[in-house]
């Protein structure tokens, strides 16, 4: 194994040396290891580095730079250290593909990425008062789809994007004897997603990028079962809305240096209500409940190269904010509001990659916050509060104390290591060849005893998480 190891990388080494050089790196393996994280974004990514893939999942637009492009996120070995309960790098696998129609127009697909809050909002109907009985397994959505369109206008680069989810659980029952019955249950859920976004060249070198997203989420939890069962029947159902804004500049202040302040506004709502009651309440429910998130996030920094070197970092200041509002008209008393604050200063997301060969790149980042967690319950009986300083991130999984296990969102403010309050250093290395290129984040223990793919004897894989791409374009 060692010595196919060996042989494969002179062959890459020699291929490389002999192939035009066409391929464009990057992805989500590549920003984690410049010292991504999800402050700001959502999304594993140093806000400061402005050239990148990645970016195509905020802003539409850059699939202009990216047409005739391929590209795959693999999830990967865990990074050493990371204390997530996803072991496979960041968990997400996704690819994507863009075709050029012709020189003005771009059209492509984003398949099996999912950034939207739906499942939170299916699963708020079972962790909400308001159903009265039992409550049905709504499966998560696994086949999200999303088209994107993009086009050249003059100097700016316009960017369109449709996204499309949902799943669905029917059960259909009968029978005769003693007493003809019948059931039909359903639970299912679903997603609308829709996406804007522009790059404007504004001369010198500069440019703006900005985008927006609204993505409108539905559940339901329906029962048609016996008249004479006690809580069979009841129709359930929870709507959200999830709304982005985010906005970058690139600044040219010298051939070597660019200067990139971003702002960042995310938000989402999700609302369960009872359509139909269970046969055993003669009166609807009297008790509602409202979920709830913002996030603001504003940082400067910026991009330096010179000679195959560069350097992406900043400092940035976020705030998140997650609540539950539980009414009870009936007893107003009972009524409450949940909230848990997170607040961050500074947040640091630093980055530097450098060329060892034409084929080969070594990247290092680092990633530290400081921030502190506010937990606050109002009612009528009176008001308590908490503070941690140092806190993790919020999860919406955690919002208003119920744990809804599994249930992220673009929206869940985190980082790459939720256990790890004072910071990470990652590294990566970036290969290519022709048109292909593959970047991967490594496991540090990699560099103490060797490389796992050739002669490591325990768990811990060299590389975490990966992407690969392909450019196609002439």
């Amino acid at each position: 194994m060692k010595y196919i190891a060996i042989v494969s990388l002179l062959v890459l080494a020699i291929a490389g040396s002999l192939v035009a050089q066409t391929a464009k790196p990057g992805g989500q393996a590549r920003e984690a290891a410049l010292g991504g994280s999800q402050a700001g974004s959502g999304l594993v990514l140093n806000p400061f580095i402005i050239d990148d893939p990645s970016m195509m999942f905020l802003n539409p637009a850059y699939q202009a730079n990216y047409h005739d492009y391929g590209w795959s996120n693999i999830a990967g070995g865990n990074l050493a250290g990371s204390t997530g309960t996803n072991q496979d790098g960041y968990g997400l696998q996704n690819a994507g593909i863009a075709f050029s129609l012709n020189s003005d127009w771009n059209l492509g697909a984003i398949l099996s990425y999912d950034p939207s809050a739906a499942n939170f909002v299916s699963a708020s109907i079972s962790a909400s008062s308001v159903i009265r009985r039992g409550a049905q397994f709504i499966p998560p959505i696994q086949n999200v789809m999303e088209l994107v369109a993009s086009t050249h206008a003059g100097t700016m680069n316009l960017g369109f994007g449709v996204m499309y989810g949902s799943s669905k659980s029917d059960f259909t029952g009968s029978t005769v004897t003693p007493v003809v019955t019948s059931e039909q249950d359903e639970a299912s859920s679903h997603l609308w997603g829709f996406r804007a976004g522009l790059i404007d060249d504004i001369g010198g070198g500069s440019s703006i990028d900005g985008s927006a997203t609204l993505r409108l989420d539905k559940a339901t939890d329906n029962e048609d079962g016996s008249p004479a069962v006690n809580f069979a029947r009841g129709d359930y159902s929870a709507s959200g809305t999830e709304f982005q804004l985010m906005l970058r500049g690139k600044f040219k202040a010298s051939s070597k240096f660019n200067f990139v302040p971003y702002a960042e506004f995310q938000s989402m709502s999700a609302e369960p209500k009872e359509d139909t009651k269970p046969n055993a309440f003669a009166n609807t429910v009297t008790t509602s409940d409202k979920f709830s998130a913002t996030q603001y996030a504003i940082g400067v920094g910026g991009e330096y190269r010179n000679q195959g070197f560069y350097i992406a970092g900043g400092l940035s200041w976020l705030s998140a904010q997650a609540k539950l509002e539980h009414g009870d008209s009936q007893t107003p008393a009972n009524a409450f509001t949940q909230t848990y604050t997170y607040s961050a200063l500074p947040v640091i997301n630093l980055g530097a990659e450098w060329s060892f060969l034409d084929w080969l790149t070594g990247r290092v980042g680092y990633f530290r916050y400081n921030g502190n967690v506010n937990s606050k319950t109002e009612q009528t009986s009176g008001t308590s509060e908490s503070n941690n300083t140092n806190g993790q991130f919020i999860n919406l999984g955690g919002l208003g104390g119920f744990f809804l296990p599994g249930v992220t969102s673009n929206l869940v403010t985190g980082n790459l290591n939720g256990g790890t309050w004072d910071g990470i250093v990652t590294l990566g290395l970036g290969l290519k060849w022709g048109g292909w290129a593959m970047d991967a984040t490594v496991s540090d223990e990699a560099l103490r005893r060797g490389l796992g793919l050739i002669g490591g004897s325990d768990n811990i894989n060299t590389f975490g998480y990966v992407t690969a791409s392909y450019n196609f374009s002439e």
